[in-house]
């Protein structure tokens, strides 16, 4: 990292006519206007006290927009009709829905609508269509042999390709070309009888997959990648399958609309490929609440929303949004067996008191004492439950307040200042959050508090200024700062920690979870580069975000130190 690098610390962030929804009214176009929020059957303003940039991130990630051009206030759109519903807003960088920051309460304002807010986002489309992954095992006469494939002449092979058993079209190919590939003579003796059998979506790909043997280079796009991949798998051409994971992952990446997860996935069960099935399934539990507020959820097929659900890695704001993500789902399917079946992947112990006591479906009556019965009784009550049901009793990793801090680190090559900004109610100064949660998510222990101290260490000087070892850069540490003394001393014992740091790119998608284990000392976390990820980061704008995550320890000698 250069002196001329800006390090700016700031926070970031989060979808029709239903409750909270936003539009952007009296702009040029659809990307620009005065902010208005849908609420009780109406429409409304919001007014500039506190408007900032972290309100309006959140307002055109919501929108799908990739970021913020402009924060105006001052009615920059005009006045707006209606009433003013939100006053003295503070987004606090972890929303993905504007519901979900703190204001002062609907119509609850001392403002006029000479005041309402406006903004200006990036008119860009969050998913990019036109995305390609470029494979490349080039040879020498890679240029000149794919001249020969397109002139279509001299061809001692005619390949087909079939659709049902349907021969479509024949592809001209040469015998000496494809046996030079060891790969296709292993799994292909007969070249003779070579044939391509597709569905009727991937005729147009056959060509380029022949193509390949001769110039080793492919360019695809999703569907025909997907294509592709098939093929490759029907004639067992192994280096083709082994770059699957590396084909398809750049598709997968900040499609904040997940147009393709059936396709992915039917094709990495359809192949056997484990570890594209996992990296698959890990990226939509990292970012689950996105998908379960995209189209594409209630499309999901029951392996599918089954294998996620599953998962203890899901980054959510709380177990409530998994629990109503699961009534849309089912609502659009018609699976009555297979629901009560999900329902029990629901964590419900895990589901704030709040909303469980709204959970008045007879369904939900023994998975609702189990969640009070979590949060009024000690733990010594619960010891046969946690330990029969573990994993019921286990966080997944809950970004709601007070739980989570989080820094976004942009760079920018313009020599400025440091930016420092404030995370909601939280202080952060420099490179360093303070923050305090309950010991354990758990109403029994409200008013039992623990003192986090998060730092983000980003230049050699800041960790030798703490007297920490940093091997790389940026590195990220979570330690407890001062211990509840509230609490017997053996309760606190049967308490350890499972922290995590959740990486995300351009404030819209997760990239990394990573475990923050250490809670008293001050050993980081050394954060790999973005572009190196399983999912890699193009963008130059990250958050790095400290989620604490408790647990009932059934063997207190485990504690997590």
């Amino acid at each position: 990292m250069t002196s001329d690098d800006i390090l700016s610390l700031i926070l970031f962030l989060g979808a029709g006519n239903e409750e909270g929804a936003l539009r952007l009214a009296d702009g040029k176009d659809h990307s620009e206007g005065r902010v208005e929020v849908y609420h009780d059957g109406a429409w409304g303003t919001i007014c500039d006290d506190t408007w900032d940039i972290n309100d309006a991130l959140v307002v055109c990630r919501q929108l799908h927009f990739a970021g913020v051009k402009q924060v105006l206030g001052s009615s920059a759109f005009g006045p707006g009709q209606g009433d003013i519903l939100i006053d003295d807003l503070h987004c606090i960088g972890t929303e993905i829905n504007l519901s979900y920051c703190k204001f002062g309460g609907w119509k609850i304002h001392d403002c006029k609508h000479s005041e309402d807010a406006g903004v200006i986002c990036k008119n860009e489309n969050i998913q990019n269509p036109t995305r390609k992954y470029n494979l490349d095992h080039n040879q020498n006469l890679s240029h000149q042999l794919g001249k020969l494939f397109d002139s279509g002449g001299n061809c001692d092979l005619n390949i087909t390709v079939n659709v049902d058993n349907i021969t479509t079209e024949k592809i001209c190919a040469h015998r000496v070309i494809l046996a030079l590939n060891s790969n296709l003579r292993l799994s292909q003796p007969d070249l003779n009888s070579l044939s391509i059998n597709v569905s009727s979506d991937c005729i147009k790909h056959a060509n380029n997959f022949i193509r390949y043997f001769y110039t080793r280079k492919i360019e695809v796009a999703l569907p025909s990648a997907i294509c592709i991949l098939r093929m490759a798998f029907d004639w067992s051409l192994t280096e083709l399958q082994n770059e699957a994971v590396k084909i398809i992952t750049p598709f997968i990446i900040g499609d904040s609309i997940f147009q393709s997860p059936i396709s992915i996935y039917d094709y990495a069960v359809f192949s056997g490929d484990e570890e594209l099935q996992e990296v698959y399934i890990r990226y939509l539990a990292w970012n689950c609440e996105a998908l379960i507020h995209s189209p594409a959820w209630t499309n999901l097929p029951l392996d599918l929303v089954k294998a996620v659900l599953s998962r203890s890695d899901l980054v959510v704001h709380n177990e409530t949004v998994i629990l109503n993500g699961l009534n849309e789902w089912k609502a659009a399917q018609n699976y009555t067996s297979a629901v009560e079946d999900l329902l029990k992947l629901v964590r419900f112990p895990m589901i704030p008191v709040e909303d469980l006591n709204s959970l008045n479906d007879s369904q939900y009556h023994a998975s609702k004492l189990q969640g009070f019965q979590f949060n009024a009784l000690p733990r010594s009550s619960l010891l046969n439950e946690v330990t029969k049901e573990e994993n019921i009793y286990t966080s997944r990793i809950y970004t709601s307040s007070p739980w989570s801090s989080t820094f976004i680190y942009y760079i920018n090559k313009v020599p400025e200042e440091v930016m420092i900004s404030n995370i909601g109610d939280q202080n952060l100064t420099s490179l360093t959050s303070d923050f305090q949660t309950p010991v354990y998510n758990s109403a029994y222990f409200t008013f039992n508090k623990i003192h986090w101290k998060a730092r983000l260490y980003i230049t050699e000087e800041s960790c030798i200024n703490e007297n920490v070892t940093c091997l790389s850069f940026p590195a990220v540490s979570l330690r407890i700062e001062k211990n509840n003394t509230d609490i017997p001393l053996e309760v606190g014992q049967s308490i350890g920690y499972s922290n995590r740091l959740v990486i995300m790119c351009e404030n819209r998608y997760v990239i990394h979870v990573a475990e923050l284990n250490h809670v008293h000392t001050d050993d980081p976390v050394f954060v790999q580069n973005s572009s190196e990820q399983v999912y890699p980061c193009e963008s130059e704008l990250l958050s790095y975000q400290v989620v604490v995550r408790p647990l009932y320890l059934t063997d207190p000698a485990s504690v997590v130190e």
